[in-house]
């Protein structure tokens, strides 16, 4: 579940990361790669406003405070302006949401939230029918984070989040029914059976919003579930209305098949169907990440995709990461938040050894990560962590966050929700700050069995190295070597 939680955050922002290189581009050919590219003001990897608001109500979150109370929405508010009056707003913001906004005095907070609410409502009156965007939509998975063991409270809050700035009763339903739809992928039993997923997720909407609003959103849903997201490009209204966002979210969820052997694949795959869509990508894919992070967990999203991201307000992957643990209540002492990780007691964790068939990858154990051993030859240009670090235990290298990968891997069978997926992956990390020209440390607690099995895969799978040899040579090298049997099974894979 703390996979999933943080998985709702990093998938956003990564679906509208991705999505920002596209926006307002035609639907793309499956054929065609959908790349971490910049556009406009934005460069490669940052997000838009959409990223930024759901950051903005996730903070109050991660403060404390209750989302469903009046209080925590005057936060939000107060926590939203503090984004529209900063330099990032000048990038991007929504046509409707920048007249809402720049209505709105900074006044007590107090009393913030309803003064949000009138304006909105008389914005909307003065021009009828100009609120349903999907403005309100690209933020509500905060919603979802913080309340989801309430789902009642839950989808109040939503709705009332939403209409801060937008008074369209479509827009408040959309936010409620996607909390919903998040909220039954964190608890669906198998993520795979998007036909099961669907189901839950009718019988939620029954239980929890009016009957008729529950059958209208049941027929959108039916009507767009195995769609093509390309559909709605040309769909009216289009892809920027909050109902046709759903529509085009839902479509690419859907149509997408999950792989037999690395389910977790489907998020990639997935987010890249949303961006295909054409129209508003950056927040169809932003919907859709947050969807399919608490779907399979931020294990998923790919690490190429992680190490890109930042945003306001100067943030990436790993404040993030900070971010959702703190609203899921995570002390400030422990893991994620802590700014050291202790490995006292532990033995080998002095472990170093050379890539026995690249010598500009080193493989390790924490306490050469924490520089408490000498690196031979100097120091390193990228890091991939594959146990838990404090903040803090890497600073010593002064690297940039791009060339910094902490990959979730958990040296027990079974314990990992995509073991393929999640070792190939930090292979490909490695692979990647190689072919940037970049020497890497590739490490863990003691080297004994996560940091060889990567090396062995890194070797298998980018230099072409048989199996059996990759073993014995990595074994060879390094001290202690205790490869657990799922991990050896994975990486034997041709």
């Amino acid at each position: 579940m703390t996979d999933r939680h943080t998985g709702m955050l990093v998938g956003a922002a990564c679906g509208d990361a991705l999505g920002a290189g596209h926006e307002f581009g035609p639907p793309l050919p499956s054929s065609e790669p959908v790349l971490m590219r910049g556009q406009g003001q934005f460069a490669a990897g940052e997000w838009t406003d959409d990223t930024a608001q759901l950051i903005a109500i996730a903070q109050v979150a991660a403060e404390g405070h209750d989302l469903a109370s009046p209080q925590a929405q005057d936060d939000v508010c107060a926590r939203l302006l503090d984004w529209y009056f900063s330099p990032a707003r000048l990038k991007d913001i929504g046509i409707h949401s920048s007249i809402v906004f720049g209505r709105a005095a900074t006044v007590e907070r107090q009393g913030l939230a309803d003064r949000f609410r009138a304006i909105a409502a008389a914005k909307e009156a003065a021009q009828p029918r100009s609120s349903g965007g999907n403005g309100a939509l690209m933020r509500t998975a905060a919603v979802a984070l913080a309340l989801w063991q309430r789902p009642e409270e839950m989808v109040g809050a939503a709705m009332r989040i939403a209409e801060l700035t937008h008074a369209d009763t479509r827009s408040s339903e959309s936010c409620a029914v996607w909390c919903l739809a998040i909220r039954a992928a964190l608890l669906v039993d198998d993520a795979g059976d998007l036909g099961a997923l669907a189901r839950k997720l009718d019988a939620d909407l029954e239980a929890y919003l009016p009957s008729d609003v529950a059958a209208y959103w049941q027929r959108v849903l039916l009507e767009s579930f195995g769609t093509d997201p390309r559909d709605y490009y040309d769909f009216s209204p289009h892809n920027g209305f909050c109902v046709t966002t759903v529509r085009t979210a839902w479509a690419a969820v859907t149509s997408t098949p999950v792989p037999a052997h690395d389910p977790g694949r489907h998020l990639r795959l997935a987010v890249e169907a949303a961006v295909r869509g054409g129209g508003d990508t950056d927040t169809v894919a932003c919907v859709a990440g947050a969807f399919l992070g608490a779907m399979w967990g931020v294990s998923a999203v790919p690490l190429q995709w992680r190490r890109s991201i930042f945003g306001w307000p100067g943030l990436g992957d790993r404040d993030l990461v900070e971010l959702a643990a703190a609203v899921r209540g995570v002390p400030k002492a422990s893991w994620p938040r802590a700014s050291h990780k202790s490995y006292d007691g532990w033995a080998h964790t002095a472990s170093l050894a050379v890539h026995p068939f690249d010598d500009g990858v080193l493989l390790s154990g924490a306490d050469v990560a924490y520089g408490l051993v000498p690196l031979p030859g100097g120091t390193v240009d990228a890091v991939v962590s594959l146990c838990m670090v404090g903040h803090d235990d890497l600073a010593h290298f002064d690297l940039p966050t791009a060339s910094r990968v902490e990959v979730r891997l958990i040296d027990r069978p079974g314990a990992n929700p995509h073991v393929r997926l999640v070792v190939d992956d930090a292979a490909d990390a490695v692979a990647a700050f190689r072919s940037e020209g970049k020497r890497v440390l590739l490490h863990c607690v003691a080297a004994q069995s996560r940091t060889p099995a990567v090396a062995v895969r890194y070797a298998v799978r980018h230099l072409g190295i048989d199996p059996g040899a990759a073993i014995a040579a990595v074994c060879a090298a390094l001290p202690a070597v205790d490869i657990n049997p799922e991990l050896s099974a994975t990486v034997r894979r041709a």
